[in-house]
């Protein structure tokens, strides 16, 4: 009688992509770039100008973000304030102590 078939013991794989330079990394960041907005299908100049648009679009983005964070925070505190200990001034209380020791300095 034939034993059944026992296949191998699993091991764990530890040959996956390995980046030995710098522009090995450059590569395998690239093709999942192109991967992941399937551009591979592309031309390259049509390639060009999608990558143009969302670097544009990313710093147009960010450069938003900074200018309008920092005004949002403040007139966010005293909301958030309200809704955590139910009063402003205890956020008011604060800023006053901290501007106090600022002084102090």
């Amino acid at each position: 009688m034939a034993r059944p078939y026992k296949p191998p013991p699993l091991t764990r794989d530890t040959t996956g992509f390995r980046c030995n330079s710098l522009s090995a990394y450059a590569w395998k960041q690239w093709t999942m770039f192109e991967a992941t907005f399937a551009i591979c299908g592309l031309e390259p100049w049509e390639k060009l100008v999608f990558v143009i648009v969302m670097s544009l679009l990313t710093f147009l983005f960010f450069t938003g973000l900074s200018r309008v964070i920092p005004s949002q925070l403040i007139s966010l505190l005293p909301r958030t304030a309200y809704y955590l200990w139910g009063d402003e001034r205890v956020l008011n209380h604060w800023m006053d102590q901290a501007a106090a020791s600022v002084r102090e300095l």
